[in-house]
């Protein structure tokens, strides 16, 4: 068969040029789609046979309003870019655990939800592996556990005692460098009268965090302090690192350094005393910053000092660094191909940088930076040594499961009266026993 030249010629030139728009078109998809950060390409699991059947995700982060109103907006973009997906940001209640091994006993975990480094043993059956992730490979802290990753934390972040310089020029008392100066100036404050020193939300066992979880390993100078006492028969007693923190927060509570009614105020009062300028100082994480300013709308009258657990200035000045709110995907999810990919768009650089300068906290990926002006400031002033604290560790959690030991609530205890030395007892006959059960079982 003979075909005319001209012919030819056309049918050459009209496939150069669809094959040109073809790939035009390509590139425009892929510059418009950028924002998935390689969902498809750069994910090993295969994807569903039908890409437009509706899919409905549950992803459960902590009672954080920061958090919350920033992804409640953004998985709106996710649905923007598949249309076919929801994705309904579900408020866990507490981050203690609580609420969610009740949902893991009914088999009811969300799709995705954040984790504590230290809940990780204990829901480690229940998470899907994100060893082949290209977020993982990025994350300079992956949680990893028998040889998979079951998490990938969204933030790290520095303890600070944020505090008023108004109110410290007005009392005439200047930042604290060792334990014994933080004491003073807290009686300081009390003496002058007109603000309670620090506020603490002692209703929510969780905000002693700072003192009784976080000061025993500085106190120690030990990063690897809970693997070292899931050793110890009797890690509590006279003398040890957790008796100096105890003894600490026994002094705030007999001398009302925190208020007269500590124990019946929540998180959420303690703050507004402090946002109010009502208390002098609160002590919390990084995180809390952003909260602040978007309530006060300013950050005129707040700095920020690492509380310094020492007892002379010749010791270094360590503050708990620790990288924090783990990412985990429930493996017995009907959605799970599509929230792996959904974790990979959020920590895509675009979507993870506008959440980590939203929420202030320091960038856990290799190749996006945090941009933090408040903080660079206040560490230029007040510097300190990052303490890098390690809460993952699977037989201290089965330890402190056996021997019942919740820090927090044994600081509501001696906020309640309880003596130190009688908790100290305790927890030692409890621990020496939780310690040779896990041994032998």
């Amino acid at each position: 068969m003979k075909f005319n030249k001209n012919i030819v010629t056309v049918l050459v030139v009209t496939l150069i040029s669809v094959g040109l728009l073809a790939g035009w078109i390509g590139m425009f998809k892929a510059d418009t789609n950028d924002t998935i950060y390689s969902l498809v390409v750069n994910t090993p699991q295969k994807q569903t046979s039908n890409q437009n059947q509706p899919v409905k995700m549950k992803f459960g982060i902590w009672e954080s309003k920061t958090d919350i109103e920033f992804w409640t907006e953004k998985v709106k973009e996710y649905s923007a870019l598949k249309p076919n997906v929801t994705v309904e940001v579900e408020t866990i209640p507490d981050n203690s655990g609580q609420y969610l091994k009740v949902r893991l006993t009914a088999n009811d975990l969300p799709d995705l939800f954040y984790l504590k480094p230290g809940h990780l043993p204990i829901y480690k059956n229940s998470l899907l592996s994100l060893n082949q992730l290209q977020a993982t490979s990025r994350n300079k802290y992956p949680a990893e556990i028998e040889g998979e990753t079951l998490g990938l934390p969204l933030i790290s972040f520095s303890e600070y005692v944020y505090y008023r310089p108004s109110i410290f020029e007005e009392v005439g008392v200047s930042v604290p460098q060792t334990l014994g100066q933080f004491m003073d100036v807290l009686n300081q404050i009390k003496l002058h009268g007109k603000y309670i020193p620090i506020a603490i939300g002692g209703k929510d066992d969780w905000t002693f965090y700072p003192f009784i979880e976080f000061g025993p390993p500085i106190f120690a100078k030990e990063e690897n302090y809970l693997a070292n006492i899931s050793n110890e028969l009797k890690p509590f007693g006279e003398g040890s690192a957790f008796g100096k923190a105890a003894a600490m927060l026994k002094t705030i509570a007999e001398n009302k350094l925190a208020g007269p009614n500590a124990l019946e105020i929540g998180f959420d009062q303690a703050k507004q005393l402090f946002q109010s300028r009502e208390a002098a100082m609160i002590a919390l994480g990084q995180w809390y910053y952003s909260d602040h300013v978007a309530i006060v709308s300013n950050d005129e009258d707040i700095g920020a000092f690492a509380l310094p657990w020492r007892e002379t200035t010749k010791e270094p000045l360590l503050s708990v660094t620790m990288p924090d709110q783990y990412m985990a995907i429930n493996k017995n999810s009907k959605n799970k191909e599509e929230a792996i990919q959904f974790l990979e768009w959020v920590f895509s650089p675009e979507v993870y940088q506008a959440f980590i300068n939203n929420s202030q906290s320091s960038s856990t990926l290799t190749d996006v930076q945090s941009i933090l002006p408040f903080f660079n400031e206040e560490n230029k002033e007040h510097p300190f040594v990052p303490f890098m604290y390690s809460a993952l560790d699977e037989k201290f959690v089965r330890v402190k499961n056996a021997a019942q030991y919740d820090e927090k609530k044994l600081a509501q205890e001696i906020f309640a009266g309880e003596s130190v030395a009688g908790i100290q007892n305790k927890m030692n006959e409890n621990w020496s026993k939780a310690v040779q059960y896990v041994q032998h079982n």
